[in-house]
């Protein structure tokens, strides 16, 4: 029987209508019972989701689902062109495997109030090992209903065929050392021949690895024998906002930072942040943040997949309303999507934009963005400031498909943050 529905899954993928091939995937729950999502390298504290492919590394994704006992979960690899939707590529050319295969690693919570059950894969497995370069979206659903996602997990895998050398600078094109940060970078194909790099090029640049305001469509500024020159273009012009807000809640026994308050109102712990204030009329001050991540741990425990607990987090940004657009929560507690989950509610009566949400046990960084109407990409500036010292992390892919190639080869990556003087 579990032949037979794989071989329907299967059939399923080969099937898929041309239509829904225009669906662009990110990593976003679905699925109020799951929490915490996380895709990383396997071991490592922060990182892209982005490993060598037939390397050593491995993806993790880990999550929550707040139901006491192991509820059995499955999931599908679907191959993503550069942009993120669907490849032509049928599964039997990029995985070896099948479809459908269940997530067997979960443990339930231990001592908490709220009950959950944690879950772990990692990939490759056992089951199921990518055979080519570029995007990866991971679909996971309940086993006896495939139909419905609860989330998914976007992930890439590199083939370094090519070098990267990449600089952040505050001196733009627009302005110098004021609100914005230009990036530069060079592709160094001394050993990887790239004919029409015109063409046969996709780049994509992404700030703290934020898809709103990602950019792409890049011509280069120069070819060489060897290198091909990205730099004095203003696509590559980005908001330089400002470094991420901090707060951190291990125990109900004392506040943490940026904690106003911890009380219990059954069957929830709560916490009041401290009130945020708008910054962009301040002056820039650095803090060490983690650009936008968050990293889960508690006070006396071992284990914090599994020990760590569920609290009410309240948070308050004082501000008049913004007219002409809505307010953000952003950072990867929400997994950097800016919908109707993270945006901020406004209350007349207190003049703040309000958010409540359910987070387990950590250290969080978050930002409020400002997306005006008819628009997708966020704003720091209205809330946050934009300050041209501010510490982003900027990630580049490079993704290669000649003519007649099927599908978009990922061959090569790489991160860079900017090295500007930040004291004065």
């Amino acid at each position: 029987m579990k032949a037979f529905n794989t071989l329907i899954l299967l059939f399923c993928f080969i099937a898929v209508p041309v239509n829904a091939q225009q669906t662009t995937y990110y990593t976003n729950v679905s699925s109020k019972q799951i929490k915490t999502l996380q895709v990383k390298v396997a071991g490592e504290m922060f990182s892209n989701p982005c490993i060598v492919l037939n390397g050593d590394d491995r993806i993790e994704i880990n999550f929550d689902a707040l139901n006491e006992g192991g509820v059995r979960y499955a999931y599908s690899l679907i191959h993503c062109n550069a942009d993120w939707t669907k490849s032509i590529l049928s599964p039997i050319e990029y995985m070896n495997g099948f479809q459908g295969m269940t997530i067997d690693d979960f443990a339930n919570s231990m001592g908490t109030t709220v009950q959950y059950t944690n879950y772990r894969l990692l990939i490759p497995n056992e089951d199921v090992q990518p055979k080519v370069s570029g995007n990866y979206a991971m679909t996971v659903y309940k086993e006896d209903n495939p139909g419905e996602i609860v989330f998914t997990a976007c992930f890439s895998l590199v083939e370094p065929m090519v070098g990267l050398s990449a600089s952040v600078s505050g001196n733009t094109d627009i302005d110098t050392n004021q609100s914005h940060q230009q990036v530069s970078f060079t592709i160094n194909n001394k050993n990887f021949p790239i004919p029409y790099p015109q063409t046969d090029l996709k780049l994509w640049v992404y700030q703290d690895n934020r898809r709103d305001n990602a950019v792409t469509g890049l011509q280069p500024m120069s070819i060489l024998e060897n290198q091909i020159t990205y730099a004095n273009n203003r696509n590559l012009i980005f908001e330089a906002g400002n470094e991420y807000r901090r707060m951190e809640f291990l125990s109900n026994k004392y506040n943490g930072m940026h904690i106003e308050s911890i009380s219990f109102h059954n069957p929830y712990y709560n916490v009041e942040l401290m009130t945020d204030y708008k910054r962009n009329s301040e002056s820039y001050q650095y803090d060490q943040d983690q650009d936008g991540r968050f990293f889960i741990r508690c006070s006396n425990c071992n284990d914090p997949d599994t020990e760590a607990d569920y609290y009410i987090v309240h948070f308050t940004q004082a501000c008049d309303l913004l007219p002409n657009g809505n307010l953000y929560l952003n950072g990867e507690l929400y997994n950097n999507v800016l919908d109707e989950k993270s945006k901020m509610s406004y209350n007349p009566e207190t003049n703040c934009y309000e958010k409540a949400v359910l987070l387990k046990q950590g250290s969080y960084n978050y930002q409020y963005l400002f997306v005006p109407n008819g628009q997708t990409a966020g704003e720091t500036g209205p809330v946050e400031g934009n300050f041209y010292q501010t510490e982003n992390e900027y990630t580049i892919y490079v993704y290669y498909k000649p003519m007649g190639a099927r599908y978009d080869r990922l061959i090569g990556f790489t991160s860079v943050k900017n090295a500007m003087q930040i004291f004065n």
